[in-house]
């Protein structure tokens, strides 16, 4: 999106919400997002109702933006600072919100481009990651397994649930699987079609007494996919498996897209209804 249209975009907060609307809601035609009838009665408040089910709703209801308690204009402007990888307390400043309003932003967009990777509905539904954007941590806080596997310029992290952590640990005491950390994140040498295995250490190298010195392991001399995670891996701060999953979706989304403009990608996935929320406001 050139910077002059953008700029037209936000230029008013009426601007702004028609943008995001247009994502929310085929040639502005509503519907209801509970049972999909369109014969809808529009109430005084502004808000609409369903004559079938009763169902009462804004525009933005039970979609991703409805979380993270920024306008649209803020959204937008959001959209962008994440666009260019904007540290999270500059975006802070830059948007004049909390650190903690950004955190939770950040938290709603990663899951919403998880949702649209080839096994986001698996991974949330398997995981139960929606209750994050209530800030209740799922009952699960185990790291998941990931793969990562690259085919011509794409790359796919998978969500390996057949893959338990404990069966990695053993690969690697008895196997000897070789690993390296960044911090926290531990990746593997390849592993029967994926380049890398990748977990959270929450603590369970300490348990198990393991160390992570591999040597010469493949995906170092990978010049694609880990050359372009690696640098970002040193800055992102990660606090729980939870957040290393999703970091890693967004990951694999900004280098599959990498060479796109994003912003109307990312607007759309805002946008989009949350998937098997019957409980989303």
């Amino acid at each position: 999106m050139y910077l002059d249209d953008y700029e037209k975009i936000i230029k008013t907060s009426a601007s702004a919400r028609k943008f995001l609307l247009k994502f929310c809601w085929k040639n502005y035609q509503r519907f209801c997002p509970r049972c999909r009838c369109r014969k809808l009665y529009k109430l005084s408040t502004g808000k609409r109702r369903c004559s079938r089910c009763g169902y009462t709703f804004h525009d933005f209801s039970r979609r991703f933006i409805n979380y993270g308690q920024l306008s649209p204009r803020q959204w937008l402007r959001f959209l962008k600072l994440f666009e260019l990888e904007v540290a999270t307390d500059v975006m802070s400043r830059q948007l004049n919100v909390s650190y903690n309003t950004v955190r939770k932003a950040l938290t709603v967009l990663r899951l919403a481009i998880l949702a649209h990777s080839l096994d986001g509905p698996q991974i949330i539904s398997s995981l139960s990651l929606l209750s994050l954007l209530k800030n209740k941590p799922p009952l699960n806080t185990i790291s998941p397994v990931l793969g990562i596997l690259e085919k011509s310029d794409q790359v796919f992290v998978d969500f390996l649930p057949d893959l338990p952590l404990e069966t990695v640990i053993h690969f690697k005491l008895n196997f000897h699987l070789q690993t390296k950390n960044i911090g926290h994140i531990v990746y593997s040498d390849r592993y029967k079609q994926y380049l890398s295995l990748l977990f959270y250490d929450d603590g369970i190298s300490t348990q198990y007494g393991l160390r992570h010195k591999g040597k010469s392991l493949a995906i170092d001399g990978n010049k694609n996919f880990w050359a372009f995670a690696k640098p970002r891996l040193k800055r992102f701060k990660t606090m729980n498996p939870n957040r290393f999953l999703l970091y890693f979706k967004e990951l694999e989304f900004r280098y599959n897209h990498r060479n796109a403009d994003v912003l109307t990608t990312l607007a759309s996935y805002l946008c989009a209804l949350i998937p098997d929320d019957s409980k989303a406001k």
